[in-house]
Order: C-alpha cells, then structure tokens, then sequence
C-alpha cells in the first residue's frame, strides 16, 4: 500500500497523539517515586538544604520547600549547577525541571517532571522517524517502529522515570540521524548514481565543504546538550564517531574488484615499491585517503571544540568524571575482565525481558536469516544494494559499542538499570525492524496481502505481539510503584485519627528519609529521632500521644530505639508492623 505523504504525516500525528494520551494513562498509575527522582526535583529546587535534628519537631512545610520553587525563587539556574556540581550529573534535565516547576511554584507534582520527559519523547519520536527514512525505511516500515516505539514498555517507563534518561535519548537519536545525513552526503557525491559505484578520485566541490562543515557543526551542537544531559553521551559519541571515521577513511570504490578481476590471472604481479607508485589507482586512492582524512580531522576537531564548550559552561564535569565517585567507580568496573560475560548477560537479559518479552530469540534467528539472505542474494535481491547499507553497519556499531561499554561500567540495580541502556533501546527497535522484514522476506518473498506487503506485515504481526505480552502479561512498565498507594493511604488513615509521626533514622544514611516523603507530607508536623541516641525522650506530645506513626530505618539498633520510644509513653504498645521498604519499617504504636 503506498500511502501519500500527508496520509503517512495524518497517520503518524494520531499515532503520536494515541500514544502521548497512552503514557499519560500510566503517568496517572504511577503512585510513588524512585528515590532519584525525589532528587531530581531537590536537585532542582532545593530552598535551605535539608538538616536532620534529633528530638525536634520539624513542619513539613519545611520539607516540602525542599523539592518546591517558592514563590520569587524562580528561574535560578545558578544554584541548580552549583547544587549539581556537588553530586555526579551534570545541570541540563536539572535546568528543564526547574524551568517547569518555575511555571508552578509551590507545587509539588510528578506532572511536573513527566511533561519535561513527555516533550522529550515527542522530539525523540520525530526524530526517529526521520532517522528511518534516513537509512531508506519504507512508509510501512517506518510506521510499524513507530507502533512498536511509542507503544514499547520500555518507552513508557523511560518517560516515566522522571530522571534525565529521556533527555539523553533525544541526544543519541539526534547523534545517530545526522551522522546517517552524513554519510548519505559524502555516499551522493561520490556516487552520482548507485550503478556507476563511487569514483573516488572526484576532488570535493564548495557546495560539499559547506554541507560536511553544518552537518559537524549540528553533531557539534548536539554533542554539547548530550554532554551536559548525562555523561554517558560520551561514551555514544566515541563510538558513533570512531566509526565513522574508519568507515570514511578506509571507503574503497565498488569498481576496483572487478578491475582486479580483469587482469590476466596467469601473471602475478611484482610487488615493489616502483610498482606500487607507478600504478595510477593507488596514487589516487591514496591522494583521496589524504583527502578523506583532512574532513576527518574537521570532524575530530568538532567533537573536540563541543567538549571544550560543554566544559567551558559546566567546569564541574571535569571532577565528575576523573575525581567523583561514580567516576571511580566506572572506572574501576571497566579495568575488571573477569565480571564481562556475567555483566553482558545481565544487561541482555534486561533488554530481551523489558524491550523484546522475552521473545527476542525470533527476532535473532530472523536477523540472521536476513544476514544470510544478503550475503548469498537469496530473494532480497536490491537490499545489498542500496545506499543505505552502510548507515546500517555504522548504526550496528555504535549500539554494539555502547551497549558494550556501558554493561561495563553502569551499575547493577536489577531491573531500574535499564534506564542506562534505553537511551539506544530505539535504535535497537530500529535495526530490529529492519532484519525482522528482511527476515521474513528471505522465507515467504515480496508477496503483499491486500496491497500491503506480507514482510512489513509479519513485522508488525509480531512487534504487536511482544508489545501486548510485554503490556499485559509480564507488565514491564517500571517506576510506577503502585505499592505505594497503600503506604500512603496509611499515612493518611493515621492522621485522620490524630496520629503523631515519628521518624527514626540511621544517623549513617539520613539522606535515606528522601524514600518517605509522599507518605511523610501527609502529616502536619513529624518528630525526628537520631536512632543512635539512646537517652530517653522527654516531649509532651509523644507522651500523650494516643497512637503514634512510627517510620523507622532497618539498622542492628532498631529494637534499642523502639524500646526507649514506648517508655516515652508507656501507654502505648506495639501495634504491629505495617510494611518494609527500601529499608524502612512503618510501625502502628497504640
């Protein structure tokens, strides 16, 4: 079925539509936050810093301003770099979160940070499709991994994890579209046509100078967001580029093997260094070598001028990476060789569970179909062929690299650490879409079904598949915590009943109260109690309390502290306990 453009463009619009409507269904479910997002917004709007005192009442207000902008406090990008140059982040996705909740002051709100990531996911959806049609996807095609994508668990987790990963997807696709416009620039010129091959003694022209220069100044531009959203970009950037490189270098002409072939067979060559020099070819491929690598050093020097500039805004990148803890940790988890296979296999398994249901095996043995088909020309006659082949191989090369490198060094944090390979998780949607069809060519041939083709179809037909397991079955959508409703509801019940919550912390980790603050808002006022600190409470308010709210860290003192909680209002007994997470017990004292 051949579709218009401005019906592809009308379809492609209600498909986003549907989809954005889809995400926000499930940014309604979402009942509670990872404790990174609740640092986000910290990050972002912290007001005084948060202080943890021991036998003091604290207003809740007070923690609430915490993850807030107040009211004339608005748009201070400054103290949101400064605060991010104390962790390992640099500001960018910190910067767009303060500018939204700029718009709302006073508010605390997950909407906030889901429409900072559901603008990112509607620019990474444009720029997927265009990345698509850059490496020749058919309208079908490009339809069904635009299905497949914003429909995708992983997708929708990625947005609602309200955390910078979205933002670093925009970046890797932008990366990977221009780069593919790169290359189809410098494939154009030296081709003319497909059928006359690449003649590679053609010296540039102006008009190529000026269009390789914008296309490394927009990697440029794009590199310096990258950087300056999340550090990972560098490691996408290296490899993108590394591969690039080689591949431009190292472009031979489709002519010189057949030329070869036309030489007499029975008369073998003397190989000197006379008639290496003599021979015309070589001299010209090795001027157009020269040549190459010129462009090659201008796109070197705009990777290394984006840095430059990247730095330049946020000086504390430099610490981050070399001197910060996460840092050392990559770092060290890298130089390890004896924990590859076991991280690879982790990182795998996450991607088929998460991305693929658990059915990535059809979509592996359907590649290598494709790959057999191409290599022998069995029924995919024209795909080997086309221009576009070696933005495949480039793009297969730098999500190969990255996945690599950041199984390597990311952290193991079971299923939330997908979050650092779904920034190339379209990417792998895309290529995944592009074997599926060839695949499924190479078996059943061009064929179409009611003016669609059976290739595209049977793509479809099983992307559909994986993504209704995925929704339904398995339910891999993450961040969502819906646990957290009942916790909340408790904290709720017991202040309708004049409850006073008591919040024990272990003096080691008090940062760790941050995993409470949905349920802890709900109260007026919370009493906090250092839990190393075994004296006994002298407050009026615990003692004729009638039912207390007890939220206390899991540590080896944790009996101790509770043992001199109850002689603070011997009326009172231990209820029973209400739930554990995230090393955090709730207690009903009554």
């Amino acid at each position: 079925m051949k579709l218009k453009t401005k019906q592809y463009s009308l379809i492609l619009l209600l498909m986003l539509i549907v989809q954005v409507v889809f995400i926000c269904f499930y940014g309604a479910q979402k009942a509670g936050y990872h404790q990174d997002e609740y640092y986000s917004y910290f990050s972002s709007n912290r007001s005084l810093g948060f202080y943890y005192p021991d036998r003091e009442w604290v207003d809740t207000d007070t923690l609430r301003d915490e993850f807030v902008v107040k009211r004339g406090e608005g748009f201070n990008y400054g103290l949101v770099h400064l605060v991010q140059s104390w962790d390992v982040h640099p500001p960018l996705f910190y910067d767009l979160l303060h500018t939204v909740c700029s718009l709302s002051p006073g508010i605390f709100s997950k909407w906030q940070g889901l429409i900072v990531n559901l603008i990112a996911f509607i620019i990474s959806f444009v720029i997927l499709n265009k990345l698509a049609k850059a490496i020749g996807m058919s309208k079908g095609l490009r339809l069904t991994l635009m299905f497949v994508y914003g429909f995708n668990p992983m997708t929708i987790s990625c947005v609602l994890f309200i955390r910078m990963y979205m933002w670093l997807t925009v970046f890797v696709l932008a990366s990977a579209y221009l780069h593919m416009k790169l290359i189809s620039l410098i494939k154009k010129y030296y081709a003319g046509n497909e059928l006359k091959g690449f003649v590679l003694d053609k010296p540039f022209d102006a008009k190529f100078k000026k269009g390789f220069v914008s296309y490394v100044a927009a990697i440029a531009l794009v590199s310096v967001l990258g950087f300056l959203t999340q550090y990972y970009y560098l490691i996408y950037m290296c490899v993108m580029g590394l591969s690039f490189g080689v591949w431009f270098l190292f472009l031979m002409p489709k002519n010189r093997k057949k030329k070869n072939q036309d030489t007499d067979k029975d008369t073998a060559p003397v190989l000197n260094i006379e008639n290496i020099l003599g021979d015309e070819e070589f001299v010209q491929q090795a001027a157009s070598m020269a040549e190459r690598f010129k462009y090659i050093l201008v796109y070197a020097l705009g990777g290394a001028v984006s840095l430059g500039i990247a730095v330049l805004i946020y000086p504390s990148a430099l610490s981050h990476i070399f001197r910060g803890y996460r840092g050392q940790e990559a770092a060290e988890a890298f130089s390890d060789m004896s924990n590859i296979w076991d991280r690879l296999g982790f990182f795998f398994g996450l991607m088929n569970k998460y991305l693929f249901s658990g059915m990535l095996w059809i979509i592996i043995v359907l590649a290598v179909i494709a790959l057999i088909a191409l290599f022998f020309m069995l029924r995919v006659k024209g795909e080997k062929d086309k221009l576009h082949i070696a933005h495949i191989r480039i793009l297969m090369v730098s999500v190969v690299g990255y996945f690599f490198l950041v199984s390597k060094t990311a952290l193991l944090l079971g299923d939330t650490s997908n979050r650092y390979q779904m920034p190339i998780y379209p990417i792998v949607l895309l290529l995944a879409a592009y074997f599926t069809r060839i695949g499924i060519r190479a078996i059943v041939g061009n064929r179409t079904f009611a003016e669609i083709q059976i290739p595209v179809l049977g793509t479809l037909l099983i992307f559909t598949i994986i993504l209704i397991k995925g929704l339904t079955i398995d339910q891999n959508v993450l961040f969502l915590y819906p646990e957290d409703k009942d916790r909340i509801a408790f904290s709720e019940d017991m202040k309708a009943e004049g409850a006073k919550a008591v919040v024990i912390y272990n003096s080691a980790t008090p940062d760790n109260i941050w995993r409470l603050t949905d349920e802890l808002l709900v109260y007026d006022k919370l009493y906090y109690v250092n839990s190393d600190n075994l004296e006994a409470i002298e407050d009026s308010d615990i003692a004729d309390a009638n039912i207390l709210a007890v939220y206390i860290a899991d540590n080896d003192n944790m009996d101790n502290i509770l043992s001199v909680l109850m002689k603070a209002d011997p009326n009172l007994s231990w209820s029973g306990e209400i739930s554990r997470k995230d090393m955090w017990t709730v207690i009903e004292m009554q």
